[in-house]
């Protein structure tokens, strides 16, 4: 297995410490791989392995892309699940879809369409990962979660990570792309 990248919107530290605060209200243990705070984001595209061809040209690509955005805001709204309500494969943040994040989204994939990466076809549903991977299949959990009260925040940038599974943080940033200020 190569070294995989992805595109996503950085937390900032206030919506971090929220988020942080409300899976400590939740029985992580048992999830096989519980997000650490410094690693919540927001997928934008996931790209898996990548070549550095590829990465030059995605750099292009993403450099255009941001200059056509300024700063918008991203809205948390719930703890969810992907998959089994007792038994889920990711517990998550959603994150409320907006005009200007479906727009980035589709610009973004465009994008790396143009780079050469061949990208997941299911619907986008932007969301921060808290924890993933369910560890015993004769455990349940209790589906009351807990209630999401956080601002919006800003918006400011893309980045570009490397995962790094046997690193603290496990996503390194590979680059930065600031949206236009006007």
């Amino acid at each position: 297995m190569g070294t995989h990248y992805f595109i996503a919107l950085p937390i900032q530290p206030h919506l971090r410490q929220v988020l942080e605060q409300v899976s400590y209200s939740i029985d992580l243990d048992l999830f096989k791989h519980i997000v650490y705070p410094e690693d919540y984001h927001v997928t934008v595209a996931f790209l898996g392995d990548a070549s550095e061809e590829q990465l030059s040209s995605l750099h292009d690509q993403l450099s255009d892309v941001v200059a056509t955005f300024t700063p918008f805001e991203l809205k948390p709204e719930r703890i969810a699940t992907f998959g089994r309500e007792k038994q889920p494969r990711v517990l998550y943040a959603s994150v409320e879809m907006n005009k200007w994040l479906d727009k980035l989204q589709q610009a973004v994939v465009y994008a790396c369409s143009n780079s050469g990466f061949t990208l997941d076809q299911r619907e986008y549903r932007p969301h921060i990962t808290l924890a993933k991977k369910w560890r015993d299949s004769n455990k349940e959990i209790a589906p009351d979660w807990p209630t999401l009260i956080c601002d919006s925040q800003e918006v400011s940038c893309l980045k570009l990570y490397r995962v790094a599974p046997m690193e603290k943080p496990r996503y390194q940033v590979v680059s930065t792309y600031a949206f236009n200020k006007l």
